[in-house]
């Protein structure tokens, strides 16, 4: 398989989508998941699943 100048440049694009995607859902799960878990109050598996997404 040959990987030439226009598959090259859309798998960086692919890339780069992807990036751009995965870093808006955990800006926007930071805001707004880990919220609804600290006011969930004293349960233990929030807690834990809160330490994991820090």
């Amino acid at each position: 398989m040959e990987l030439t100048i226009t598959n090259l440049i859309k798998i960086i694009i692919g890339v780069l989508v992807f990036v751009v995607v995965v870093g808006g859902l955990s800006f926007f799960f930071k805001d707004y998941v880990i919220d609804f878990f600290k006011n969930m109050g004293g349960n233990q598996t929030a807690e834990i699943i809160l330490s994991l997404i820090k």
